[in-house]
């Protein structure tokens, strides 16, 4: 009976760690260390020339026509698929702080390096901690 009522606690974990494998998200490619002066200082170049237009200086966006980028729950939650968009450019319908959006996200047309160094930046400003990327992160995007 023991072995028995083993054998099923055995095949219930199994079932439960199959099913949660399945059903969990992308993983996130990020980590957490803060940015360099120098870091700081080239990704707010490349978003005052690449993103400021539309997400504006202080990355707020305008309501219901561009998202935010600061205190965004969706960059927060959603960063692979939210540097998928920059890099090959999205029309996909998106919610943001409660708020839907759906505008063409042109591609960023940055080389790759550019858009880490643009994207940590926007992930690490106005008060967003949402860790970084790496260029290996980038390169193994699939559109």
């Amino acid at each position: 009976m023991k072995r028995l009522n083993l054998f099923f606690a055995i095949i219930g974990f199994l079932l439960f760690s199959c099913s949660e494998r399945s059903g969990k998200k992308e993983k996130e490619a990020v980590s957490y260390a803060p940015l360099t002066k120098m870091e700081r200082e080239a990704g707010s170049s490349l978003y005052r020339s690449k993103c400021m237009n539309c997400h504006l200086a202080n990355g707020q966006g305008i309501q219901g026509v561009y998202p935010p980028l600061a205190d965004s729950d969706f960059l927060r939650n959603n960063v692979t698929k939210s540097l998928r968009m920059v890099k090959f450019g999205a029309n996909i319908p998106i919610k943001v702080n409660g708020q839907k959006y759906h505008n063409l996200m042109p591609a960023s047309g940055l080389q790759d390096e550019d858009l880490v160094t643009v994207f940590n930046y926007v992930l690490n400003s106005w008060g967003n901690q949402y860790g970084r990327i790496s260029l290996k992160d980038v390169k193994e995007l699939k559109p």
